[in-house]
């Protein structure tokens, strides 16, 4: 590929390893298809798809980021329907530390699965944990059992279906920030907060708890996510070239899960992102 600044970078995507719909290898050849270059797969709580798109990546002459997206515990920031979304790259997949936080995330979710299922029968959805195992294996998250609804017939909007998947409050344990940000470290890896707006914290408070996190080990925050509107996006780079942060950009693509979210639609290059987009190196 010749004018490498002109190819896309997208740092946030989900395959089937975790809630996507296309498989790691179709993934990454549809990020060919769209002009990506740089490209990270951060399936949730798992590096199970790594492998696989980083080999259909190196036939592709795509530059292939290791990557996952874990969600840390928002208890100390309030009350408040907050999301806290940790991605971390360019680490060791089969390190101890990187295994230690894939565990305690998959067990984590399984148990939740199986808890949300095990409601969803009582309530007299017939949808069961083992069959949606075997759609889409253990690490399935909420949008699957959400497309399954609408599948039924129970929904016809996805974002209807998962509202009403978490007003069931069956929730799953999570992990102090500072804990993800170790374990990532620890696997030679970069911690980074993903689409911040769903912190839901004003102006002066995400400056000064990004401040502190900086402090506690995080190196990075995601500015350009289809969440982000141009001024916040704009808001987000200014705090990380302040806090002599890294600053990403990533679509968040999950296929038909998020149907209007296309891999690559951000158009950012490499010269809209401050972080280092060589290929992340074999274990």
């Amino acid at each position: 590929m010749e004018g490498l600044s002109l190819y896309k970078v997208d740092l946030h995507c989900h395959s089937t390893a975790s809630d996507g719909s296309l498989t790691p290898k179709e993934l990454v050849r549809l990020a060919y298809r769209n002009r990506v270059k740089h490209l990270s797969l951060t399936d949730h709580d798992t590096v199970e798809g790594l492998q696989e798109a980083r080999s259909e990546a190196k036939k592709l002459g795509i530059n292939f980021i290791n990557g996952i997206e874990v969600t840390a515990d928002t208890s100390f920031l309030g009350e408040g329907k907050r999301q806290f979304h940790i991605l971390g790259y360019h680490f060791n997949p089969e390190s101890a530390s990187m295994r230690e936080l894939t565990e305690f995330f998959q067990s984590s979710r399984v148990k939740r699965n199986k808890e949300l299922l095990a409601r969803l029968e009582e309530l007299g959805y017939p949808i069961t944990y083992e069959e949606m195992v075997k759609r889409y294996g253990e690490n399935f998250g909420k949008p699957n059992v959400a497309k399954r609804l609408i599948e039924l017939g129970y929904f016809t909007d996805r974002e209807e279906a998962i509202d009403f998947l978490s007003s069931l409050g069956v929730k799953r344990e999570k992990m102090d920030y500072r804990e993800v940000f170790k374990l990532i470290k620890e696997a030679g890896g970069i911690p980074v907060i993903a689409h911040p707006i769903t912190l839901k914290l004003p102006k002066k408070e995400l400056y000064c708890f990004i401040k502190r996190a900086k402090e506690e080990g995080l190196e990075g925050l995601e500015y350009l996510h289809y969440r982000h509107s141009p001024p916040y996006a704009r808001e987000i780079r200014q705090i990380c070239q302040e806090l002599k942060l890294y600053y990403t950009a990533g679509s968040d693509f999950h296929g038909e899960n998020k149907p209007c979210i296309k891999l690559g639609f951000l158009n950012a290059t490499r010269k809209d992102v401050n972080f280092p987009l060589t290929v992340s190196p074999l274990p």
